[in-house]
């Protein structure tokens, strides 16, 4: 195999290096990381083992693929900063110091029972290989899901601040219909709709994970969900990082993270969402992802007109002109399902249950 555990664990360190400050900031641009990733697999060529000549050729022509994507990339800027990362003394001493926590990690993850999945593992989600820029590994606790569970799942998520008659509520109210129908809720443990989700998921003894913006060895976060984190555990559920277990938790792997929950899932379905927020970023993640992206019209609600809490809601299922958070541009909102009822998720589901002669039943939403 080209590339060892030793050496996927060191890839997961370099992609959570950050720079830190009031807004983190990656070190070497994932862009970039992920090319010379998949790059040097094409060359054979373990980049660890190159020496300087071979590893700057690798890094140039990783950059002019990435160019060739998407000619509107700073290349100059994608060189240089491989370049330094890779090549420049502080550099080398900074992956020197990485390696050294390769082992570390490895320890954490025995002593905590952690467990892990590589890249080039036959375990390793299909739905996330597919993905441009997919976890180098994957860290768990609990019973982690195969492939013919996976093809069940759907991500609740929405705002961390719903409002609270029919946000909290239509959450909750999905978290069980999953769990009648053997569906796992895939989300990711913030406060609002994401626990909401999550509670009805275990209330109709249903199974259900969190995938984490941080390592499974430090403090849960948000300290409130972790009674939660612990009964999704006992449940039967996992809790998921592509993090190494040390790494903490910084607002850039939320918003990271977020990919994952629809591209590990079948796709999201939105309960609540203002016009700015993390929420947006699962949303256009899923469109781009090609999942199917389910969002709650709460047009019908009088109650709910004008609130701040469903005008990401509005504004995306009316296509309207109002400036969001997250740019998603028309040709992918045409993609978005919109329901108002519980029978618009039979329809969405029963389609993607038809394919395994599984049937989504009908049970009273909202």
């Amino acid at each position: 195999m080209l590339y060892t555990k030793e050496d996927l664990m060191l890839f997961s360190l370099i992609y959570s290096d950050v720079l830190g400050g009031r807004y983190p900031a990656p070190k070497l641009s994932h862009d970039i990381l992920y090319r010379i990733f998949f790059h040097s697999i094409h060359k054979n060529q373990n980049i660890f083992k190159l020496d300087e000549i071979s590893l700057e050729k690798i890094i140039l022509e990783s950059v002019r693929i990435l160019k060739l994507e998407n000619p509107r990339i700073e290349a100059e800027k994608r060189v240089e900063n491989a370049v330094l990362y890779f090549l420049s003394e502080d550099g080398i001493f900074n992956q020197e110091r990485l390696k050294i926590r390769v082992e570390e990690e490895f320890q954490i993850c025995e002593k905590e029972e952690i467990k892990h999945i590589g890249y080039f593992s036959k375990s390793y989600p299909k739905n996330l290989k597919e993905l441009k820029d997919p976890p180098f590994m994957i860290f768990y606790r609990g019973y982690f899901p195969g492939e013919d569970e996976l093809e069940k799942s759907l991500a609740i998520i929405g705002s961390r601040k719903p409002e609270k008659k029919y946000g909290r509520e239509v959450a909750r109210r999905m978290g069980i219909l999953l769990a009648q129908n053997n569906w796992w809720n895939i989300s990711g443990l913030a406060l609002g709709c994401d626990e909401y989700g999550h509670m009805g998921s275990l209330e109709g003894d249903g199974q259900t994970g969190a995938i984490l913006g941080q390592g499974l060895a430090v403090p849960i976060y948000p300290k409130e969900n972790k009674e939660l984190s612990e009964k999704i555990l006992e449940r039967n559920g996992f809790l998921m990082s592509e993090l190494p277990p040390t790494t903490p938790n910084l607002s850039i792997f939320f918003i990271l993270r977020n990919r994952l929950q629809s591209g590990m899932t079948c796709g999201i379905f939105v309960v609540q969402t203002g016009r700015s927020g993390g929420t947006l970023h699962t949303i256009k993640y899923s469109l781009e992802q090609e999942r199917k992206t389910i969002l709650w019209d709460p047009g019908d609600i009088e109650e709910l007109e004008g609130m701040s809490e469903v005008l990401g809601n509005r504004i995306l299922i009316e296509d309207r002109k109002d400036k969001l958070g997250v740019s998603i541009g028309g040709g992918l909102r045409k993609k978005i399902l919109k329901i108002k009822q519980a029978k618009g998720i039979y329809e969405i589901l029963n389609k993607q249950s038809l394919k395994k002669h599984m049937i989504f039943h009908n049970k009273t939403l909202f």
